[in-house]
């Protein structure tokens, strides 16, 4: 028999340190366990689209996995009810250590028990996002009107904030425009400099035809790949011709 640990949070900001603390607490030694399995992934995904799947399917007859409990492992009700179905045919027994409660049997009142949970950690999923969505968007609100809303709990109470979301977000929303912004201009200046491109720009100007453009740019690559390639360095393609197009002239077809 081998004994397993699952644990996911929904995002990077999260820890796994409460769902660790929750299967101790159970009385297991995760130390003493075959393996443990964690995962960044949305609450929105079902069992089967988790790192859950792949460790159930490792699973023989016989063993355990433990999970912090049942909102952690499945999405929703009907979720629910299709993992239970698969782990008691394979003979695999699944515990929810924060509710002492075993999935380990498709009978009536296993199914009622684990139905009863999961429709509870649904309800409760509903009401967070409520909460979640109606808080932004008030704080959206503060910010449109006073340029900031005041933080209310937390370390940082009673401070102004300009943005929604935590800090590290909002650095990151600029730090991955800034990048955008760098690939866009590197992308331009390769354009502008590349010998190939701007031979192609002159045959489009002549009036030559795409498929004969094609052809004798690869002969022309085949013979100086340096000066005749796209930019990851290959021979030229109907799809990357189209795009040189398009970038030269944005009217063109």
């Amino acid at each position: 028999m081998a004994r397993y640990a699952y644990i996911r949070v929904s995002t990077d900001k999260q820890s796994y340190d409460q769902q660790v603390q929750d299967i101790k607490a159970y009385g297991i030694d995760l130390d003493t366990l075959d393996g443990i399995t964690e995962e960044k992934m949305t609450s929105n995904k079902g069992y089967e689209d988790r790192a859950f799947n792949s460790l159930l399917k490792k699973c023989k007859s016989g063993d355990i996995i433990y999970a912090a409990s049942t909102d952690r492992i499945g999405r929703d009700f009907f979720d629910m009810m299709k993992l239970m179905k698969e782990a008691a045919k394979d003979g695999i027994e699944i515990i929810a250590c924060k509710q002492n409660l075993s999935i380990a049997r498709d009978d009536v009142a296993t199914r009622i028990i684990v139905a009863i949970t999961a429709i509870m950690d649904e309800d409760e999923k509903k009401r967070i996002q409520h909460r979640t969505a109606n808080k932004k968007a008030w704080q959206r609100e503060q910010i449109a009107k006073y340029g900031y809303f005041i933080i209310e709990n937390g370390p940082n109470a009673g401070q102004k904030c300009t943005y929604v979301g935590s800090p590290k977000g909002h650095d990151t929303s600029k730090a991955r425009e800034a990048a955008y912004q760098a690939a866009q201009d590197a992308k331009i200046r390769w354009m502008e400099e590349s010998k190939g491109v701007q031979w192609v720009r002159a045959q489009i100007a002549k009036g030559k035809s795409r498929t004969l453009i094609l052809e004798e740019f690869n002969e022309m690559h085949a013979l100086d790949p340096e000066n005749y390639s796209t930019r990851e360095g290959k021979p030229l393609s109907k799809g990357v011709l189209s795009k040189w197009c398009r970038e030269m002239n944005p009217l063109a077809v």
